[in-house]
């Protein structure tokens, strides 16, 4: 039986910024049964197109667009628009797939899209689907032979022809009929034999429509316009078989992202028009896939004119990446590179993961210990020196389900659930870091990095938040001199150091309207400070302190405590001396904010309450005046402790 599997990814879009690097995965039903008695084991494998395939031509549907004032884009100019999507993919130098779209607009008359063959660029969407597009490849799910003659999609149409009987052996429209037959052989799960993007013309209804220039929409305006080319970028990763990106901000002074990251913010022409342009994570992760000079000699992966070998232009470096011992599925790890404006260039996740299945159709997963293939990362990232950092994929900036199957068996799992941190040098990197903000360069010029290995902190979290309902202001737009703190408990403090804990972060959860600008505040601090009888609160000494401030992007921003250690000892020092005292974490807004074309400034989660039902620890200070409570609500700070080793033993 050849297994096969539809893989859909697509692309969301959400009220102000619609919340890759990777690969996409799907099941591989192995025939063998190891580990679980009666229970085939299943593994997830990256799902790619065999080298006879990457030559992939693809029809364009003539259904036109939905497009700006109740216009219609025509199919031929759509599909123009396509192909210059496509073209940002093909000429990568370092990777030797190529994607075009060779036939139509034509009446495909088949509906929605399915799997026969033909690779369909349509803007016929189900009912239902809140995805701005969707890019469903459908991938063999068990190793196969092809065998001539086979009839794959039962349409009663050979889909794989015999290559001695035929110069090429390609995959091609054999038998000239509109569909792609594949050559006879043997290929391997995870292979890729259809591949249909979808185009939602279904969101007029909500007042989303087409348009073929990057423009922003503004508070009032009748339709939230939509670039077809820049979400037809992003799809055409997917059509790659690449997974979703984690980097949804490039630097301290760049706030686009990865054109691979899941989410796009249709409001902000500038975030559109940087999502047409490949970031380095989206060419990285496709040369590596399909790595020019793989093969020698002539073919699909041997050197062409303008090519460019790719160990010539990257490097890979690659490691473990645990927790408590065991590999994790899905953790996040990122590249950027040293510097005062370094860029993040490429990011992965972790892991291979393993599940079972009864019947050999239902999938069910096991538990740690049998479910973790392997503990791995890899990055491949041009030549250059890099910082490290990991995150967990908690949901901020994006979740799990965002991302791939073995992300999603690490979070059902419960390995998400870490502080961010960065790579420190062999000797310090472990569970327990007192230092998370520490970090050690690894050298990627010349040579590949192996054993660069990485463990998910522990930590011990005070927050008086709930879950994250509103990220705003808390103030009215254009209020200068705007102060967030706060408050945490002396006692709860002291009890924490007291226990030899090490107080290391502070932690915001930001965020900014418009996706291209970066979360810029004036100061984050952690200072001491006390209650008044009228209900206010006062600072006073500052225990650390960081000016310009970046923050990230819907997602919990940690401000690393320069020097932890002395830190926590003059934190302990004052609040045992004034037991009135307690700890305050701080940000202040910048007056004069950068922004592209919303005039709001950064954000701050918020867990809203009903009016009187906050916890009373959250102030706000406007325009000079004092630090008043919050009556409606808790901001989302927290800090950050590394708990002492010996009392975890």
């Amino acid at each position: 039986m050849k297994r096969i599997l539809i893989c859909a990814s697509a692309l969301a879009i959400a009220a102000t910024q619609a919340s890759a690097g990777g690969r996409l995965d799907t099941f591989k039903f192995t025939g063998e049964s190891n580990f679980i008695p009666g229970f085939e084991d299943v593994e997830i494998v990256g799902i790619f197109w065999d080298d006879r395939c990457t030559s992939v031509n693809y029809t364009a549907d003539d259904i036109p667009a939905n497009g700006v004032g109740g216009s219609l884009i025509p199919a031929s100019v759509w599909a123009g628009e396509m192909q210059t999507s496509f073209e940002q993919w093909n000429q990568i130098p370092t990777s030797y797939i190529e994607m075009n779209v060779v036939g139509g607009p034509v009446a495909l008359g088949n509906g929605l899209r399915r799997f026969d063959f033909i690779n369909e660029l349509t803007f016929e969407t189900a009912a239902g689907s809140g995805f701005l597009a969707s890019s469903p490849s459908t991938s063999l799910q068990a190793d196969a032979t092809f065998v001539a003659g086979d009839d794959i999609d039962g349409d009663g149409d050979s889909d794989v022809f015999d290559t001695a009987a035929t110069s090429v052996s390609t995959c091609h429209d054999f038998d000239a009929d509109g569909d792609i037959e594949f050559p006879a052989g043997d290929y391997a799960a995870g292979t890729i034999l259809d591949n249909d993007v979808q185009f939602n013309n279904r969101l007029i209804t909500s007042g989303i429509v087409w348009e073929l220039t990057p423009s922003s929409t503004l508070a009032g305006e009748p339709q939230r316009r939509t670039d077809i080319q820049s979400v037809a970028v992003h799809e055409f990763g997917h059509s790659h078989g690449l997974a979703h990106s984690f980097i949804n901000q490039i630097s301290v002074s760049d706030g686009n992202g990865a054109t691979m990251f899941p989410f796009i913010d249709i409001d902000d022409r500038f975030s559109e028009e940087g999502q047409r342009t490949l970031h380095e994570d989206d060419i990285a992760w496709s040369s590596y896939i399909y790595p020019e000079g793989k093969t020698e000699g002539s073919g699909p992966t041997a050197i062409q004119p303008g090519d460019i070998p790719f160990q010539n232009a990257f490097r890979t470096i690659k490691g473990a990446y645990t927790q408590n011992g065991f590999g994790v599925l899905g953790g996040n790890i990122s590249a950027t590179g040293t510097g005062a404006n370094g860029r993040t260039v490429v990011s992965a996740y972790s892991g291979l993961a393993r599940a079972f299945s009864p019947d050999g159709i239902n999938v069910f997963i096991g538990d740690l210990t049998n479910s973790v293939i392997s503990d791995q990362y890899i990055l491949p990232v041009p030549r250059g020196t890099y910082v490290l950092a990991m995150q967990a994929l908690d949901g901020d900036p994006a979740a799990t389900g965002n991302i791939s199957i073995t992300a999603q068996i690490g979070g059902f799992l419960g390995q998400h659930g870490y502080p961010e941190e960065f790579r420190s040098s062999p000797a310090l990197e472990s569970e327990i870091e007192t230092n998370p903000g520490q970090f050690t360069p690894v050298n990627a010029q010349t040579k590949n990095q192996a054993n660069v290995n990485v463990a998910t902190n522990i930590d011990v979290t005070l927050r008086n938040a709930g879950a994250l309902t509103n990220i705003g202001t808390g103030a009215a737009i254009g209020v200068n001199d705007v102060i967030y703190a706060e408050r945490f408990a002396g006692a709860d403090v002291l009890a924490l150091l007291n226990s030899g804990a090490t107080m290391t972060t502070a932690t915001y959860r930001t965020g900014v309207f418009d996706a291209s600008v970066v979360s810029v505040w004036k100061r984050a601090s952690v200072r001491l400070g006390r209650l008044n009888p009228d209900g206010t609160a006062t600072l006073g000494a500052t225990l650390a302190s960081r000016n310009n401030f970046v923050g990230q992007d819907g997602d919990s921003t940690p401000f690393f405590l320069s020097n932890p250690a002395t830190v926590s000892a003059n934190a302990r020092a004052a609040l045992e001396a004034d037991p009135t005292l307690d700890v305050f974490v701080v940000l202040e807004a910048l007056n004069a904010f950068p922004r592209a074309d919303d005039p709001r400034p950064p954000l701050l989660g918020l867990q809203a309450t009903a009016a009187g039902a906050s916890s009373g620890q959250s102030f706000l200070s406007v325009a000079g005046g004092p630090l008043n409570v919050r009556t409606n609500g808790n901001w989302i700070v927290e800090l950050n402790f590394t708990p002492n080793v010996n009392v975890l033993n």
